[in-house]
């Protein structure tokens, strides 16, 4: 029953129910960062900068991930709440397999929902680095098609600032900012009726942060409280598509949480070479609401991670562990699931230098999940796993690096999927992953560019199987048969002036079953073509206009394992952005959608009623952003 109803909660949300006058724009590029000697192991980088969110006019983390990032979202809700983040060719799994961090701390869930991605306000974010690539050596589990690292903004000079957002669909944001000394308050109400009927959100946000310096270090404390109010309008078939893309199915289903996270972050340097780093994190969910039926659900996490680095010459030698309890409860009226998960990781990686322009690094992460499943029948279940990483950075000149590297990856199974295996099966086996990588990048003094390519082989990928049986009428979660993913991405920036900037990126991605029922056939929700170029210019020194376009290629329907029901097209969209700014003030208007392009959210294959069910997106929309400074 309890697998009944986690399909239910799934087919409901997505198949049966997203300072002068003479003040100059900030520079407004994606910065590629460059890959140093010290971190040849990472996989390649993109920093999304502060300036960049402003002038592309980014009012969410979820639409700069998508736009300026070049991540395939999923949007399941209808919020830019809980939205699916898909790096290197996942689908449906995407939540369990691409790692988000914020200040460096996981806040992947337990369980199958994704993260909440408007925890933090796109106003408090200093930059967004995403590592594309497999990193289970450095950060554990889930880190398989890449990580996604948040960081907050630090302390700055004493000011209050006030941010407000209006919109279509109602939006109504507003963002109080006070900075005092080593101390900072975020207040901030959210609003929005969303695209769809009946898909009404409202979020009220309070965070704060303080440090305190030391002669040989620093302690960093952080909070975040959140409370969210959701409604959830349903799927529409193809033939309520055609009738009225806004129309909600149902004016039942909801979710109402409230989120604490609390972080504590310090660094103590026993001598110039040696620092030792300690993170140590608490969050916790409670909420309620209706899919079909009312449920509760709660999630209790405690995350520890010390560290040390200690350099020399030219080696740096890393080593840590990491802990992390989960406690996760659900409540339905088929019963209650109650899940105790542990994870304990010990990892080690060197760096060395023997040339300024060769670098090596080699590392190795040992894992282990133990699990206390209480329902009915009760389950104890332990899982392991290894990885390593060996790379290679080669620099002939100041502007040109290669790199080579293999890594290796593991993700455990959730909450949620430990709870729901096939007959006869007592969990799940530990998903597994090789990936190969290899790039070059340039920068110069007008243009940046990079280019990579990647392999990724994954043994006993943990998804949702949509097959179904006098046992298990609904599908259940299962181990796959072998998969792989083989892919290439190019991007760059060109800057004509200090006035104009082109940036552009290409990601290509090939990812298929390689054997079993599957054989040969395309991963559902994994678009194998993205493309995005967006221009820059700076107007005048109050006013800058940004464009850009985004292509997203066709992809199967959720569930759609088997290819049946034939791709969703590929779509295009265009948006812009005008921004003003004047002394301690600023605002952007900003335009999504602007050829009023018809696609969807997210889509799911309904295998009994052999249909597809459609999430609409929104159409053409626009958005005024306005912020004070007071000094």
């Amino acid at each position: 029953m309890r697998a009944c109803f986690l399909f239910l909660c799934v087919l409901t949300m997505n198949a049966v129910h997203a300072d002068s006058e003479k003040a100059v724009i900030p520079d407004a590029r994606i910065t590629l960062a460059k890959k140093p000697s010290g971190t040849s192991t990472s996989g390649p980088q993109q920093i999304i900068s502060r300036s960049m969110l402003s002038a592309a006019g980014m009012t969410t983390l979820s639409q700069a991930l998508k736009s300026l990032g070049g991540l395939q979202l999923h949007d399941t809700t209808g919020t830019n709440n809980q939205v699916l983040l898909s790096m290197r060719g996942f689908g449906a799994n995407a939540g369990n397999n691409t790692l988000l961090l914020i200040n460096g701390i996981p806040i992947n869930n337990p369980d199958m929902a994704p993260p909440d991605l408007n925890l933090i306000p796109i106003s408090e974010i200093e930059f967004i680095r995403i590592i594309f690539g497999s990193e289970s050596v450095l950060y554990g589990d889930q880190a398989v098609g890449g990580v996604i690292d948040v960081a907050t903004r630090g302390q700055a000079e004493q000011a209050m600032m006030l941010s407000c957002n209006a919109g279509s669909y109602d939006q109504r944001d507003c963002l109080a900012s006070v900075r005092y000394q080593a101390f900072r308050l975020n207040l901030g109400s959210m609003h929005t009726d969303n695209y769809r009927q009946r898909n009404r959100a409202d979020q009220r946000i309070l965070s704060g942060s303080i440090h305190e310096d030391y002669s040989r270090g620093r302690l960093d404390m952080n909070f975040h409280l959140a409370r969210n109010n959701m409604q959830y309008p349903g799927a529409l078939s193809a033939a309520q598509v055609r009738q009225n893309r806004r129309q909600a199915v149902n004016d039942t289903d909801f979710f109402n949480n409230s989120n604490v996270l609390v972080h504590a972050a310090q660094q103590y340097a026993l001598t110039p070479d040696w620092l030792f780093t300690t993170d140590l994190a608490i969050r916790q969910m409670n909420g309620n609401g209706t899919l079909t039926s009312p449920f509760t659900q709660f999630r209790d996490l405690f995350f520890l991670k010390p560290q040390t680095m200690v350099t020399r010459g030219n080696v740096t030698f890393t080593s840590g562990a990491d802990l992390q309890k989960d406690r996760y409860q659900l409540n339905t009226q088929f019963g209650t699931t109650n899940d105790r998960l542990q994870k304990y990781g010990l990892f080690s990686l060197v760096n060395f230098t023997p040339r300024p322009q060769f670098a090596f690094s080699a590392g190795a992460r040992a894992a282990m999940q133990s699990s206390r499943l209480s329902s009915l029948p009760d389950q104890d279940t332990r899982n392991r796993a290894a990885a390593t990483t060996l790379g290679g950075t080669y620099q002939p000149a100041s502007d040109l690096a290669f790199y080579l590297r293999r890594a290796e990856s593991f993700r455990f199974p959730n909450a949620d999927e430990i709870a729901s295996t096939p007959p006869g099966v007592t969990g799940l086996k530990t998903q597994r992953g090789t990936a190969y990588e290899t790039g070059v990048e340039m920068t110069r003094e007008k243009y940046t560019g990079k280019m990579e390519f990647y392999l990724l082989t994954l043994k006993d990928e943990i998804m949702f199987d949509p097959f179904q049986t006098p046992q298990q009428p609904f599908g259940t979660n299962t181990n796959l048969d072998p998969t792989t993913r083989r892919g290439m991405r190019l991007s760059g920036e060109y800057h004509f002036n200090n006035r104009l900037t082109l940036d552009a990126q290409y990601h290509y991605v090939n990812a298929r079953f390689q054997s079993g029922l599957y054989k040969g056939k395309r991963i559902p929700l994994v678009s194998e073509n993205f493309f995005r170029t967006g221009v820059h210019e700076v107007l005048s020194p109050h006013w800058s206009v940004y464009l850009e376009t985004v292509y997203t290629g066709n992809q199967y329907a959720d569930s759609d394992n088997a290819n049946t029901a034939g791709a969703t097209g590929g779509y295009t969209l265009l948006n812009a952005n005008l921004r003003f700014e004047y002394a301690q003030f600023a605002a952007a208007l900003h335009a999504n959608n602007i050829f009023n392009k018809n696609y969807y959210l997210y889509t799911i294959y309904q295998t009994t009623m052999q249909t597809e069910f459609f999430y609409p997106a929104p159409d053409r929309n626009l958005i005024l952003t306005m912020s004070y400074t007071f000094k």
